[in-house]
């Protein structure tokens, strides 16, 4: 396996392999392995750097730090695992006069997507392999890079399922400390639904921004206010039409209209199934 020399990131040898099969000669292909590594000693932080695709990386031993899209810095030590996604922007890397060993694995396919739906991969936390839960991350890794450099297809279909047995014994560990992030993703999440109260709703799109599925946002949304989606968001317009009944001149119509009901009628019925009394009501008695 060849090893170079680019004292810029290491003052040790390192390992980048990029793959040696077109994807067409791949007979899985639902997940692709794109470029692997090993980088021991690594002393190099960067900052600011957004990746197209999704990336495994794994701290063996040092410490450094890991942030994402200018959020929370996190503390990574030996042991830690954190994931890039594509489109987010990271800064990460030892401290001046540090240096950590880190393995990467970057990956691609349609099968990202159901991996992210069962929790087996998620971004913007670090996650600690503590007291050595999950043994021989390095080995597998070791494996993946000597699959990847052998050049043959299966070789590299076989270094996909490598990552695969290795996310899934990582599981546990993403799990626990993914529902301590979910929950802290929640002021973010009612912020931009709060936005869309005079906008147009694109649920999706919310759910993308914030890399979780729309399953995991239902139940981010239930867990945090008891309502399903889409009752939370009547509720959160109903509120507003209430402040713009009793504060301003506006007709029902009008406040139907700014708040994206086309239909008075059906408008009406929400508010009064939701606070209880109709919008003139509410309007004359208050």
């Amino acid at each position: 396996m060849p090893k170079v020399m680019d004292y810029m990131i290491s003052p040790y040898p390192i390992r980048i392999i990029d793959p040696k099969v077109e994807s067409s000669k791949l007979r899985l292909k639902s997940i692709q392995i794109g470029q692997a590594g090993h980088l021991p000693g690594r002393t190099l932080f960067r900052s600011n750097v957004v990746f197209g695709h999704w990336a495994l990386v794994y701290i063996g031993s040092g410490n450094g730090t890991y942030t994402e899209n200018n959020g929370k810095t996190q503390q990574v030590r030996g042991g830690s695992l954190f994931f890039f996604r594509p489109g987010c922007t990271y800064s990460f890397g030892p401290p001046p006069g540090g240096s950590w060993d880190e393995y990467y694995i970057n990956f691609s396919g349609t099968r990202v997507a159901e991996w992210l739906e069962a929790g087996l991969i998620a971004g913007g936390a670090v996650f600690q392999n503590n007291n050595n839960a999950v043994q021989g991350l390095s080995a597998l890794f070791e494996q993946v890079l000597e699959l990847m450099d052998g050049g043959a297809p299966a070789d590299a279909d076989r270094a996909a399922l490598v990552l695969e047995s290795m996310l899934l014994e990582c599981s546990p560990i993403i799990r626990d400390n993914q529902r301590t992030w979910q929950t802290s993703l929640m002021p973010q999440i009612r912020e931009d639904l709060n936005s869309c109260i005079y906008g147009t709703l694109d649920l999706s799109e919310i759910a993308a921004k914030h890399h979780i599925s729309m399953s995991t946002l239902r139940r981010l949304v239930r867990r945090s206010s008891g309502y399903p989606l889409h009752e939370y968001v009547h509720r959160l317009r109903m509120a507003e039409a209430k402040h713009l009944l009793l504060n301003t001149s506006l007709q029902v119509k009008e406040i139907s209209g700014l708040l994206h009901y086309s239909d008075s009628f059906y408008f009406s019925r929400l508010f009064k199934k939701y606070m209880g009394v109709s919008p003139l009501i509410c309007r004359n008695n208050l």
